[in-house]
């Protein structure tokens, strides 16, 4: 009994052992593994094989950030101001270290006007001054008296209301240049705009179909506003040009009431009753008031009248009086002034501009009909001629009614 219960043991053993063997085996590989258990106990039943497990991690998709950039907007262009003015505001040219004053355009780069008595100015910068200051004179201005009594003060609306006009001509001048660019620009909407009214309404706008529309910064957009502009602006012109008449009138009317300055130059052919004698027998070539100037090529004042004569007719003193300025005056070139006494209330005088000689010099006392110098063109001239002004105060009027 305990024999058996011995050898029972020892099998158990020896199975044991024989399995560990075989699953070393299988670890070690198949040829090793069929070799031992061939010897040991045949061959083994086959295992079945085990899916290799696989790690499958799933992770949430990455959204990009969402980035909004915001919309780029091309600068607006606007027309040039038109602003308000009274007749008692008249807009003249600051210095060039001033900042530009509202409804101007900024001074740039611009240089300040010349002084009285300095250099003229040039043809090539003369664009410039106006871009700066439309009101500006290009030509250097006396110094004015005070205007004290009613016929000053009229004197001095019509000088305002002239400059007013000036500025008007000069910012409506620009302005249109500026809506003829902008027209020929490839804007189909602004092209169709202009077609459809073609021939239509003479009165109507070519932009009306805009107007109503919430217009953007386009080609159409900026002729809507430009167009708008000079539209403002003509409607002011042709208030002002109204004012200027009715005072140009008014001044001329009471000059025939005024005495004849003392000793006319009678020598020389005069026109109706005038109070001056005439400087010389030439023909009138251009008016008194705001004109496109030929030289310069802005609008400008142009402060007297210009008699044709050829280079060297002397000029004769329009009365008896004292010369108070003689010499090169910018634009005027050389340029004659004789106090003659007061009328209307006012101090009068005359001056000559563009002479190819002065004969005379400041202080010189001078007879009515005397020689003061010789027909020329210097100065801002296109050729040879008189520029003659008659000045109450210091301010240009019309000369007509006075010779």
């Amino acid at each position: 009994m305990g024999e058996r219960w011995w050898r029972q043991a020892g099998l158990a053993a020896v199975t044991g052992v024989t399995l560990m063997v075989t699953s070393f085996c299988l670890d070690a590989g198949p040829a090793t593994a069929e070799a031992q258990s061939s010897s040991a106990q045949g061959p083994l039943p086959t295992l079945p094989t085990l899916p290799s497990p696989s790690l499958t991690v799933s992770l949430p998709p990455v959204k990009p950030p969402k980035v909004t950039l915001p919309p780029i907007k091309p600068p607006t262009v606007q027309p040039p101001p038109i602003p308000s003015a009274t007749a008692s505001t008249r807009p003249t040219a600051p210095p060039a270290t001033v900042p530009p004053t509202s409804g101007k355009l900024p001074r740039v780069g611009v240089p300040a006007p010349p002084s009285a008595d300095g250099p003229m100015v040039s043809p090539g910068s003369a664009p410039a001054l106006i871009a700066g200051d439309p009101g500006a004179d290009l030509y250097p201005q006396p110094p004015v008296d005070a205007a004290v009594t009613p016929q000053a003060r009229q004197v001095a609306a019509l000088s305002d209301v002239e400059h007013r006009i000036q500025y008007l001509e000069n910012v409506l001048a620009r302005t249109r240049d500026d809506l003829t660019r902008v027209q020929r620009g490839p804007d189909p909407v602004l092209h169709l705009l202009m077609s459809l009214t073609a021939g239509g309404d003479a009165d109507a706008s070519p932009f009306a179909v805009a107007d109503s529309a919430d217009v953007v910064d386009t080609p159409t957009g900026r002729a809507v506003a430009l167009s708008g502009a000079i539209s403002s602006g003509q409607a002011e012109l042709i208030g002002r040009r109204t004012e200027e008449a009715r005072l140009r009138q008014e001044i001329s009317r009471r000059v025939r009431t005024v005495p004849a300055v003392a000793a006319p130059a009678r020598t020389v052919a005069t026109v109706g009753e005038g109070r001056l004698g005439r400087p010389l027998s030439g023909r009138l070539t251009s008016k008194y008031g705001t004109r496109f100037d030929p030289y310069y090529h802005v609008w400008q004042l142009h402060a007297g009248v210009d008699l044709a004569a050829p280079v060297g007719t002397p000029i004769l003193a329009a009365a008896d009086g004292r010369v108070s300025r003689a010499g090169w005056y910018g634009g005027y070139g050389n340029y004659t002034c004789i106090d003659h006494g007061r009328a209307d209330g006012q101090r009068l005088s005359t001056c000559y501009g563009h002479q190819s000689k002065l004969m005379v010099s400041p202080g010189q006392r001078i007879r009515a009909g005397q020689v003061i110098g010789l027909v020329g063109s210097t100065g801002a001239s296109t050729g040879p001629h008189l520029h003659f002004e008659v000045r109450l105060g210091g301010r240009p009027v019309d000369p007509l009614p006075w010779i």
